[in-house]
């Protein structure tokens, strides 16, 4: 039997172009600029490897909350975080091939000479407290926390902090360190006093020394809290 020649078939160009088009995925990074209570805890699942699992609280910016809902309820890739610091004391380089651990220690600075007046500032460029602002929440884990603005070096951009600790002293030294008025391996509350201390002048940084000389937030903040409670009531 001869072969019939049939005719060429067709394409659908709406088909064709449907097919040629490639979905270019979109890079999605939620930003927490500032952290704090940071946890960890380590555990091995059951197949042996190490799991760690991070807890953290953040102020919240309701955007980026938005972003990262978003985020989740809809098909993505594999999740990443970072968790970083603008200063710490050490830190570890791991030479996985050599076997090796290499231990990196901050640098220490050196006055070349005669040691000159230099600008006060903070251990990251934090010149002044601009505002601070305490408060007390008895059901909270870490109940006394504190909000510090402060003004950064050399940009004279008003940014801000918050730190909460068991006592008032705790988030302030939280606090000034989450700013970095401080630098972090500072930790006794004699070293943060006179660190602040060489900050420019205001009173909202006094108010930050005077927590740390008593141990408790200015008196006249919970007689409003008491006063208003008891207006309430009658």
């Amino acid at each position: 039997m001869a072969k019939t020649e049939g005719k060429p078939e067709t394409k659908d160009p709406k088909k064709a172009k449907q097919k040629a088009e490639v979905v270019q995925p979109l890079k999605v990074d939620v930003n927490f600029p500032s952290i704090m209570d940071l946890k960890q805890a380590l555990a091995f699942d059951g197949d042996g490897n190490l799991i760690i699992a991070v807890q953290f609280k953040a102020k919240v910016d309701q955007f980026e909350v938005f972003r990262l809902v978003n985020l989740l309820k809809q098909p993505h890739g594999t999740l990443y975080a970072i968790i970083g610091s603008p200063q710490t004391a050490m830190d570890f380089k791991f030479d996985t091939k050599n076997d090796k651990v290499e231990v990196i220690k901050a640098a220490k600075q050196l006055a070349p000479g005669p040691a000159e007046p230099k600008p006060q500032e903070g251990a990251a460029g934090v010149v002044k407290i601009h505002s601070v602002a305490f408060n007390h929440i008895p059901e909270e884990e870490d109940p006394f926390g504190v909000l510090i603005e402060y003004l950064a070096d050399g940009t004279g951009e008003v940014k801000s902090a918050a730190g909460r600790g068991k006592t008032a002293t705790e988030a302030v030294i939280s606090g000034v360190h989450n700013c970095g008025a401080v630098a972090a391996e500072m930790k006794e509350p004699f070293e943060i006093r006179a660190a602040l201390e060489l900050l420019e002048p205001s009173g909202d940084c006094y108010k930050l020394i005077r927590v740390i000389d008593v141990g408790s937030f200015d008196v006249d903040e919970g007689k409003g809290k008491e006063g208003k409670e008891e207006s309430k009531g009658e």
